[in-house]
């Protein structure tokens, strides 16, 4: 006998509600038939998922395990309903791809403007988030391909991981900031000055504190914080506020003379960005265009030269 997905939403709302009456009501069923399913998974399983007592239902440890698959389940047939809607339409396919504020502004909106120079018939939707949110929603099937540097460490079972190019990370500043007229600055000179940091908890800030802790310095109290790249970004062109940036990011800028960027003297190691996919999916044909055409335009977001030439 096989599991079917529905006794798995069943114990996910058993779950929820915390009774089953609570939950059979929620389904719409009736509180035997639904005790009956359970007691079916349990014996196809050979173990107890759900305890009974005097204060309600609550999800044994393989009970909790097996219910936040139902999240998986739903958004996979979600998925499956919207490209079927898509394809009704004409359209051919559905594609969600994540990805840190660097690649979301660079390589992207690159990949995706190839996709569609071959195809229109698709629909992408595109998430900005920190490393850790990103893997999450991959995980859990919510992204189909992540573009980020997140640390792989842990996660090698669960990912595959194609590296595209190196992000060097340089000092960014406004254009005639008088700390532009040094070709390098180490981080103890520039203890007063006022940054401009994407918020604590990414792996990129992370790899900042970490920074300053093996430098033995404090981490910067003068800071304006915000998870928003184009609002960091004119706050720097527009104050005196600095800001650790990849240089790939800014390339418009400084091409434009908005930005300049000095070498840190304790620079940051640079940081190997590259698609993430879940090793347990098979992707769609629009998924392997899109990772075909990432590795073939990687070179072009490799780490080059700072723009600043008049300082080499």
């Amino acid at each position: 006998m096989e599991i079917e997905s529905r006794q798995i939403r069943y114990l996910a709302a058993i779950g929820r509600h915390g009774t089953f009456v609570g939950a059979a009501k929620a389904l719409r069923m009736s509180q035997p038939a639904l005790s009956l399913s359970i007691q079916r998974l349990e014996d196809i399983l050979q173990t107890t998922l759900v305890e009974r007592g005097r204060k309600g239902a609550v999800l044994t440890a393989p009970g909790l395990i097996l219910s936040r698959r139902s999240e998986e389940i739903d958004t996979a047939l979600a998925a499956v309903v919207e490209e079927i809607k898509l394809l009704s339409l004409g359209i051919s396919g559905k594609l969600r791809v994540g990805g840190t504020p660097l690649s979301t502004n660079s390589i992207i909106p690159a990949i995706i403007a190839s996709v569609l120079a071959q195809t229109n018939d698709v629909s992408i939707e595109i998430v900005e988030a920190v490393d850790e949110d990103l893997l999450e929603l991959l995980e859990s099937g919510q992204l189909d391909i992540v573009i980020s540097a997140a640390a792989l460490s842990t996660h090698t079972d669960t990912f595959e991981f194609t590296p595209l190019f190196e992000a060097r990370t340089v000092l960014a500043m406004r254009k005639g900031n008088p700390l532009a007229q040094h070709k390098s600055l180490s981080l103890a000179a520039l203890k007063n000055e006022l940054w401009a940091m994407p918020p604590g908890g990414g792996t990129f800030r992370k790899q900042v504190e970490a920074l300053y802790t093996t430098s033995g310095l404090t981490f910067p109290k003068r800071i304006i914080q915000t998870a928003s790249i184009a609002t960091l970004l004119r706050i720097v062109r527009m104050s005196d506020a600095i800001s650790f940036l990849s240089e790939q990011l800014i390339l418009d800028e400084l091409e434009h003379g908005l930005l300049e960027c000095v070498e840190i003297s304790h620079s940051l190691a640079p940081r190997i960005f590259g698609l993430l996919t879940h090793k347990d999916r098979m992707l769609s044909n629009l998924a392997k265009l899109f990772c075909k055409i990432a590795a073939d335009q990687a070179p072009n977001f490799e780490v080059r030269p700072t723009v600043n030439n008049k300082r080499s």
